[in-house]
């Protein structure tokens, strides 16, 4: 077990990362508090049960909601039944609210505590790859709108994290190469010696080695934290972070969000960003292709082979809130390991960095 501490500018907080972390010690947090906990119904029920018993016996007062997670369901009226769950209930200023869950429910939940009576704690147990390393740690919060992804959030930072890597022996492959999509990003834009080693054990974890993941979910949350405590509300090296988004939220949109994942679209959207950083920022065609090849180990041969309508992917990333005005941002790699954020770049330039 490691306890990862997060430095923010409004709020530290640690991230508790091993094996058999539900133990009611890593939920001091909850004693004699008013606990609200919002979960995944996909989570499997001896896990969920676990984290029930110990809420119930620690809380003053317990109750819980269970929502699919969907990217449909993450929205305004999924917001509204969490909100009139703790008003009917009475829950004060003063309670905690808990998500077990992914991405969905972690951010759901997060935009929940950030705006119920103005702010109120919340701990975090995500339970799939991707959430324990990037949803679970920065403090964004969010629901969707219909016209775009997360459109609709806070900045608000968790209590607590608990990041559980048995979970991660319950997912499906997709949902792992998902979440080694997100690993693989933080190496690429911010340090070659973790892009050497997942290179070296890229198999290990595919094939779900539980010693391998402890290494590295604690790892890419550390390189994560040394942006976000520099830049919490993202004004500038926090943007690095968006590394394969703009295109990735895009294909997302062109999906409509049922025919890739969000792990499988930032895949895709950091091959073309890595196209971009051969025309605009210099990396070289070795590199370059030591990125692409690793990226490919996650990513399924039909996606590989997915070919793009450039026009069409280019209007879709129009409602990207990653924009500044109408000028699109792109964050490209220089070098493994060296990140810079690049706009003004003509369309033919990105159009011509679709094509994989």
């Amino acid at each position: 077990m490691e306890i990862l501490n997060i430095k923010t500018a409004s709020k530290d907080y640690s991230v508790v990362v091993g094996k058999n972390l539900i133990q009611r010690d890593n939920f001091e947090e909850s004693k004699n508090r008013e606990v609200f906990l919002t979960v995944d119904e996909n989570i499997p029920e001896n896990l969920k049960q676990k984290v029930i018993r110990i809420l119930e016996e620690e809380a003053s007062k317990f109750s819980m909601l269970e929502i699919k997670a969907t990217e449909e369901n993450k929205s305004y009226s999924s917001l509204e039944v969490i909100h009139d769950s703790l008003i009917n209930a009475g829950y004060s200023r003063n309670c905690i609210l808990y998500a077990l869950g992914g991405g969905i429910i972690c951010d759901m939940t997060g935009f929940a505590a950030a705006t119920y009576q103005r702010g109120v704690d919340f701990v975090l147990i995500p339970s799939t790859l991707l959430s324990q390393v990037d949803a679970s740690v920065g403090g964004k919060t969010a629901i969707n709108h219909k016209i775009g992804k997360n459109m609709i959030g806070a900045f608000h930072q968790p209590t607590k994290v608990i990041s559980d890597v048995n979970f991660l022996m319950t997912l499906e492959p997709k949902e792992i190469r998902g979440g080694l999509a997100e690993i693989v990003k933080h190496a690429i834009i911010l340090d070659k010696k973790f892009f050497d080693w997942l290179e070296h054990n890229i198999e290990g974890l595919l094939a779900c080695d539980e010693g391998l993941y402890e290494y590295a979910v604690s790892k890419s949350i550390k390189l994560k934290e040394s942006v976000v405590s520099r830049d919490e509300t993202e004004k500038g090296i926090r943007k690095w972070l968006n590394f394969g988004h703009t295109f990735g939220h895009a294909i997302e949109i062109y999906g409509q969000y049922k025919q890739f994942s969000h792990g499988e679209a930032v895949a895709l959207g950091m091959m073309m960003a890595i196209n971009l950083s051969i025309k605009t920022s210099g990396l070289d065609i070795k590199s370059a292709t030591r990125i692409k090849e690793l990226v490919k180990n996650i990513l399924n041969e039909e996606l590989i082979e997915k070919q793009f309508n450039p026009e069409e992917l280019y209007k879709m990333m129009s409602s990207d809130k990653k924009k500044i005005g109408e000028v699109l941002n792109f964050i490209t790699v220089k070098d493994i390991g060296h990140a810079e954020i690049i706009k003004d770049i003509d369309s033919e330039t990105i159009l011509k960095s679709i094509t994989l």
